[in-house]
């Protein structure tokens, strides 16, 4: 390669250097946007409190949820050499921790891809919903129509996962609210924006309908 043609990759270069500088900022004013109507902050300040707030509440759901799993199924009086699972051979107590860990890893895929418009995350977390509607429904379908399983300990067992996927993905859901809120306040400060009070805002959108 000659010069002549290495000063015309370095100035072709430094053309999109720009370009892709001014799509990535676009993007994330775009993302903040979004972020501000969604969650609804009153001011900058709030953002602080908002953090706080989701992530005290997601930890201690988390740990309610750790609480449940080992006192009504590790260490439950159900007979774990019962209903052992038709997908990898796991019992009941494997069972609910793998729909802990599925669950959360689907809902934590899911909340991102819907705010950062991503389509491999959405997709992964479609199969992985599968995978505990599965798990979830097994315990009942062999109380129905297997002898592994009592009816009623089947429906037990299902009512347990059921409650664990539930928490867990609520718990994910406030975990991603606590880390897009921490990143808004950062490009917030970093750009000098100021969010302007929640009800200057409501008042400003009413004048804009009343004015169509």
């Amino acid at each position: 390669m000659s010069g002549g043609d290495v000063m015309d990759s370095e100035a072709n270069m430094s053309e999109e250097s720009p370009d892709l500088e001014n799509s990535v900022m676009e993007y994330s004013e775009e993302l903040a946007d979004r972020l501000i109507s969604r969650l609804k902050p009153e001011d900058n300040a709030s953002i602080l409190k908002m953090i706080a707030n989701k992530a005290y509440f997601s930890g201690g759901l988390g740990t309610i949820i750790l609480v449940f799993w080992w006192l009504t199924v590790d260490t439950g009086n159900d007979d774990l050499d019962a209903g052992v699972s038709t997908f990898f051979s796991l019992d009941f107590s494997q069972v609910a921790l793998t729909v802990i860990g599925l669950g959360l890893l689907s809902a934590l895929l899911r909340d991102f891809s819907r705010e950062l418009g991503k389509l491999a995350p959405a997709l992964i977390s479609g199969a992985l919903i599968i995978l505990c509607c599965l798990y979830v429904l097994e315990p009942m379908a062999l109380g129905f129509f297997t002898d592994e399983l009592e009816s009623s300990d089947g429906i037990w067992r299902t009512a347990r996962l059921a409650l664990l996927w539930l928490g867990i993905t609520y718990c994910a859901h406030l975990l991603v609210d606590a880390s897009l809120l921490a990143w808004l306040k950062k490009f917030c400060d970093s750009k000098g924006w100021n969010i302007e009070p929640l009800n200057s805002r409501d008042d400003a959108q009413n004048g804009l309908l009343l004015d169509d």
